[in-house]
């Protein structure tokens, strides 16, 4: 076997030289294009061992001349050509032993030499082999990773009249140091955005289950009253601020929640002729009583059913008239629906709130979306708020895709227009959804109900049992999942006509409880209707909910008129 097959073999099987340069590897390729072409075939003539090896020598000598003066690099690069007729490495330039840990006249000896020093010689072997299939038509790369450390990129280019090929090695290490600390930096923020959203979870819930407490408490005491009962007032003012606690707590937890990135947007049809009616009805009656003309248009507005977020586009604009009535005292309020481009099944709308309220000063319009931001502190004794509404409204306009423009002058109101743009709803997407709004359409006859409700909280489940028994229903109450599942199991089919499951329970929560019932062989295993009744508010909680095979979620605090409504229509459509 000639020094050249040997050398082949040996560098098959452990090839570790590669890559990376940029001008030195420009200026090789020039270079060696303009080496005399009888070096190439020079080998035919050598006749021993000790004959290849002074070609060798004579042809890396050529190759130092010429390298020496066209490339400059710095310890941490390597150049190395190898010539595929010789099976050979040619010349190195660079510090080829601070890199790879052995000279280049040591290397050309025994390869070998260098595989001490690499953490895994079978990633070189790879990469060989990847090279013996290489056809030069790209560069081919890798990285690899001496023992001490220290990473390696290297390049493959072919070069010269295709005769030899360009390895070049680049020292990485402070490159991958950086992309680990990077790593460790995101998932440092990962982990505390984690632990910030399972802060918001559990602060939502702690908070919203002495909430639901403390207004049921309220309304079972109102409930017991005559209706002229001087205590009355006092219960009507306490009933006022559980009402402005619950919106400052739920304003908080958006605002954290907007700050974690975990806010989700629904993509759902809704009517913008109904949502305009919701609008007006939600605030004629207070505002016809501060003695200000309310209206809401549509101008120009020719597309109905659109495709978004009801929820959280009616969530902005309802900040946005909260703070025209608080801060309006006479003149009037309107809301106005322009339509401003409609294309390619994209309708662009204008949605104006106008009040001729105090208006704003210039300079605060600059800082208005600002967390807790208030024009002065006047501002916040006069008419309260924590500027979070604003922050929290602008937030959800940029979720959503559009912006906000704001126009105030001082003593003359303010225009908050918010710019959006909506896919329209397809015909049977209008359909399925008006099919859905029917089926929770209210019911005007009350239906006898035996009720299973699973809740863990002895004075939530005592509010629940006292006013939903008022009403008209019979309730039976466990403490936690698993007792839901075993009522349900010992009784006949049919005989709850509704369960009612807390999601938050001990032994077995309310999901699991619901997926279990879902699962069993009886008539009314698959069709009896389950509604989750939690204080963990949030749409990713409805959507848990559902997948559940609960048929509705309904946030504590509890509306107990609501849920009475929606017990009698969801029983109204299964009987």
């Amino acid at each position: 076997m000639t020094a050249a097959t040997q050398f082949f073999a040996t560098l098959g099987s452990h090839f570790f030289l590669i890559l990376f340069g940029g001008l030195e590897l420009v200026a090789a390729v020039i270079l060696i294009g303009a080496l005399p072409k009888r070096s190439l075939h020079e080998r035919e003539d050598e006749k021993s061992d000790r004959g290849r090896s002074s070609r060798r020598r004579t042809r890396a000598e050529g190759f130092g001349a010429i390298l020496e003066d066209g490339l400059a690099m710095d310890g941490e690069h390597v150049s190395i050509i190898y010539d595929r007729g010789l099976q050979f490495p040619c010349y190195a330039y660079g510090n080829v032993e601070k890199l790879l840990g052995v000279s280049l006249s040591r290397l050309q000896e025994d390869v070998e030499t260098v595989l001490p020093f690499f953490q895994s010689p079978e990633e070189l072997k790879h990469f060989w082999k990847q090279y013996l299939k290489w056809d030069g038509a790209a560069e081919l790369s890798t990285e690899i990773q001496r023992k001490d450390g220290r990473y390696y990129r290297v390049l493959v280019h072919r070069c010269g009249e295709k005769d030899y090929d360009i390895f070049v090695f680049q020292n990485i290490t402070e490159l991958r140091q950086r992309e680990l600390i990077y790593k460790e930096k995101m998932h440092e923020a990962e982990e505390a955005s984690q632990f910030k959203t399972s802060f918001l979870f559990r602060m939502s819930h702690e908070i919203r289950t002495p909430m639901n407490g403390i207004i049921g408490m309220l309304t079972l005491a109102k409930g017991k009253l005559p209706e002229h009962h001087p205590a009355m007032q006092y219960l009507a003012k306490a009933d006022t601020l559980s009402d402005q606690l619950l919106s400052l707590i739920n304003d908080i937890l958006d605002m954290s929640r907007i700050e974690a990135g975990k806010v989700e947007l629904e993509q759902r049809p809704f009517s913008l002729k109904a949502f305009q009616t919701k609008l007006y009805d939600m605030f004629a009656k207070t505002l016809e009583q501060k003695g200000i003309h309310y209206t809401v248009e549509a101008e120009d507005l020719t597309v109905d059913w659109v495709i978004g977020d009801e929820l959280r586009v009616s969530q902005v604009i309802i900040n946005f008239l909260s703070n025209a009535s608080k801060f309006t005292e006479k003149g009037e309020i309107s809301v106005r629906f322009h339509q401003m481009l409609l294309k390619d099944g994209q309708v662009d709308l204008a949605m104006k709130v106008h009040d001729t309220g105090i208006g704003m000063q210039p300079e605060f319009l600059d800082r208005i979306f600002r967390p807790f931001e208030q024009e002065d502190a006047s501002t916040t004794r006069r008419y309260g708020g924590t500027g979070l509404g604003m922050a929290i409204s602008d937030q959800l306009v940029k979720l959503m895709g559009g912006h906000i423009m704001v126009e105030s002058v001082p003593g003359r109101g303010s225009d908050f227009t918010v710019y959006l743009s909506f896919p329209i709803a397809t015909e049977a997407a209008q359909e399925a959804e008006q099919t859905s709004e029917g089926a929770g359409a209210p019911v005007t006859t009350s239906v006898a109900c035996h009720i299973l409700m699973a809740e863990d909280n002895e004075v939530n489940a005592m509010i629940a049992t006292e006013i939903l028994q008022e009403k008209g229903a019979t309730i039976e109450t466990v403490r936690d999942g698993q007792a839901a599942v075993d009522a349900f199991t010992a009784h006949p089919a049919h005989f709850y006509d509704l369960l009612l499951m807390d999601v938050q329970m001990p032994v077995m929560d309310g999901r699991t409880a619901a997926r279990t019932i879902r699962a069993l062989e009886r008539a009314d295993a698959k069709s009896i209707p389950i509604i989750a009744l939690s204080a963990d508010a949030f749409i990713e909680d409805v959507r848990l909910s559902k997948e559940s095979g609960m048929n509705d979620h309904v946030a504590k605090p509890i509306d107990f008129d609501a849920l009475w409504s929606l017990i009698q229509t969801t029983l109204s459509h299964t009987v």
